[in-house]
């Protein structure tokens, strides 16, 4: 039964801070193309410890929100967003969400868009727990499970291709290549995918290692509609989008993007109606709200709207976002195990991890996180 909470209150915001390896953390760039058209792709990747944050919303009756404000790579709150955080939401009520996010908004000139995604989502956490529902049946309660595809790793064709034979022999029947090769050897290397995993594999490419002229995203996108990929994403930089709007007019493969603009929800909207891209990459660091109104304009567009990475929680947040919006089709299981190991490392104790190629979100209220309070304090090394 849900719980009378008609005068529960925002207490305190706080944030917990780890010291985790992440990878990659810094990357170097190299040359390719000709002189005359100089252009950089990234290379030769590192990785190192780095802060990650953890919020909790306290409230008054004991209900609090919990995740991490970002996903287990991005996002960290500065001294003066989290200062300007707790001046407007201490002392409200976070059932109101649509309220406590305008007022948000509205300081919003000088920050990042989608900033305070990491409260959003806390907020749908004691929102569940209020109502003891799961936030996947709270968005709709589309799917009780989610099929995942898994990122193909290696610096060469042949560990790419080993790596991918793992990965369906662990149940995945989708790919998803990060090739970050010229496009004469991406190309080559397109076929030989299709010739070693076979018809009945889904695949994908992820061009967001190279740096594609126009005429090669047409060239690599025709290619890979011969060869009956699944999706062609972030092909060209996020921000051309005039190139966008043609490439897709000249392809059938749908193209996916905008990848860096996708915390800016009335961006993506210009992109979806002014036909620049065909499927909607989001990530709920930014936010679960943002995430569901963008479903429901690419739903009015009959198209989808797909999370990107392993996104917030280890997992948990696309998890329940990705079951319970029905225009969702994937989980993108990426890199491998990677945001698992870490949400276990501080304590998470049910962080997701795909059975035989498919997803299911905790069942308990909220996000369902389950934790070993002890090992959490005595990984965390600040509070904020």
């Amino acid at each position: 039964m849900p719980k009378d909470t008609s005068f529960m209150k925002i207490t305190s915001v706080e944030i917990s801070v780890f010291e985790l390896p992440m990878y990659p953390t810094i990357t170097q760039v190299v040359r390719v193309g000709n002189p005359a058209d100089l252009r950089w792709q990234q290379a030769f990747p590192t990785g190192g410890l780095v802060p990650v944050q953890i919020m909790q919303v306290i409230t008054d009756e004991g209900i609090n929100g919990i995740c991490t404000v970002g996903d287990w790579r991005y996002t960290e709150l500065n001294w003066r967003q989290i200062a300007q955080l707790r001046e407007l939401v201490i002392g409200e009520d976070p059932l109101e969400r649509e309220l406590l996010l305008s007022k948000l908004r509205a300081v919003s000139r000088f920050f990042e868009p989608g900033w305070f995604g990491g409260f959003d989502n806390c907020l749908w956490d004691i929102e569940g727990k209020v109502k003891n529902l799961p936030v996947s049946e709270l968005l709709g309660g589309a799917n009780e499970k989610i099929q995942a595809y898994y990122n193909t790793a290696g610096a060469t064709p042949e560990e790419l291709i080993r790596d991918g034979e793992a990965g369906i022999e662990a149940g995945f029947k989708v790919l998803k290549d990060h090739l970050p090769f010229d496009v004469d050897k991406n190309i080559e290397t397109f076929e030989e995918f299709r010739k070693v995993f076979g018809d009945d594999i889904g695949l994908m490419h992820d061009a967001a290692l190279v740096n594609y002229t126009f005429e090669e995203a047409v060239q690599v996108g025709k290619k890979l509609q011969d060869l009956g990929f699944i999706w062609l994403e972030e092909p060209l930089p996020d921000r051309h989008h005039e190139d966008y709007m043609n490439l897709c007019k000249q392809l059938e493969i749908p193209v996916a993007g905008a990848e860096t603009l996708m915390n800016d929800p009335e961006i993506s909207e210009l992109w979806l109606k002014s036909g620049a891209i065909d499927i909607l990459r989001v990530n709920g660091r930014h936010g679960t709200t943002p995430i569901l109104n963008a479903s429901k304009l690419a739903d009015q567009l009959n198209t989808t709207v797909e999370p990107n990475a392993y996104g917030p929680l280890f997992g948990i947040v696309h998890a329940h976002i990705d079951c319970g919006i029905s225009n969702i089709d994937w989980f993108e299981n990426a890199p491998p195990a990677r945001g698992a190991e870490m949400g276990e490392e501080i304590g998470l104790l049910n962080p997701i991890r795909p059975v035989r190629g498919w997803v299911t979100p905790p069942k308990g209220p909220g996000w369902g996180t389950e934790w070993d309070w002890k090992r959490f304090k005595s990984k965390r090394v600040a509070t904020i």
